[in-house]
């Protein structure tokens, strides 16, 4: 039996929901179990056995500004011999914004690493809404809640703290607090089987972003020999 070589792609996101819960030590590679944009990124590439991840948090990173900290993490990722990285933002209401300070930062490391980014819209919640049936699979809810007809419409977070992707996961998770947990986001990721029909839901910021990880991150698992 053949062993497959390992490869790590770094994750950069916003916070535990995005990347999963981190390792003591940073530079300690995991399994894509756990993180919304590890489980997506590993079903987006085919869920590879050899892929392991290392999670950063973006407000760790080195670097004042955005543009900044996207070129620090690709630096970084090309440092520690990694096979790739993948950094997710949320828009705040941005979109176009952001994605134009994340591809400069991306264009400005100087290293030729394979990197994927992308820019949820308003916020990575906006990607768990896309699916009742699987929102009430992943939670166990008796009944399938009946979502907004476009998530990537609902007000950013930091625009209206009471009507926004995060408050409308927990409004049909049917939860009393006012977050969803980490884990409870994860199982809505993992539970997420239809990456097509979640584009077609998402088309402004998940569509992009699952373009961004076949192009760049999928090929380092399918070489073109193989």
């Amino acid at each position: 039996m053949t062993l497959l070589k390992p490869f790590t792609i770094e994750i950069i996101g916003e916070g535990k929901t995005d990347i999963g819960a981190t390792r003591p030590s940073e530079s300690q590679a995991d399994i894509p179990l756990s993180g919304v944009i590890p489980i997506l990124v590993h079903r987006l590439c085919g869920q590879p056995k050899n892929m392991q991840v290392i999670r950063r948090k973006i407000a760790d990173l080195q670097g004042g500004g955005l543009v900044n900290k996207v070129r620090f993490a690709r630096q970084v990722a090309a440092r520690n011999q990694s096979a790739g990285c993948v950094m997710v933002i949320d828009s705040e209401g941005d979109h176009q914004g952001q994605l134009a300070k994340v591809e400069r930062g991306r264009k400005e490391a100087r290293t030729n690493i394979p990197m994927a980014i992308g820019v949820a819209h308003p916020c990575i919640e906006s990607w768990l809404l896309a699916d009742g049936r699987v929102i009430q699979k992943a939670l166990g809810l008796e009944k399938t809640p009946d979502l907004p007809n476009e998530s990537e419409q609902l007000p950013a977070p930091r625009s209206n703290r009471d009507h926004n992707p995060k408050t409308v996961l927990v409004t049909h998770a049917q939860l009393s607090r006012n977050e969803i947990g980490a884990e409870q986001a994860w199982e809505v990721a993992r539970s997420t089987k239809d990456l097509d029909d979640l584009r077609k839901r998402c088309p402004l910021s998940f569509a992009p972003f699952a373009l961004e990880v076949e192009t760049h991150i999928k090929p380092l698992f399918n070489p073109p020999d193989s």
